[in-house]
């Protein structure tokens, strides 16, 4: 396991901030651990990312 994003599907309105997110971490390969760092702004839909990585806690 690489630990890392290996997909994302959204749907509903104002999701291109989302997608834009996910290919950032998706082409770059970049670990869980850290998209932990990476702080989106607020408020917007792309805290969505937080409650996301949460789900991974352990």
């Amino acid at each position: 396991a690489t630990d890392t994003l290996v997909g994302a599907t959204f749907a509903g309105t104002e999701v291109a901030e989302l997608v834009h997110a996910a290919t950032v971490a998706l082409v770059g390969k970049v670990p869980l651990d850290t998209l932990w760092h990476a702080v989106p702004s607020y408020p917007t839909v792309s805290e969505v990312w937080l409650r996301l990585l949460e789900t991974r806690r352990p």
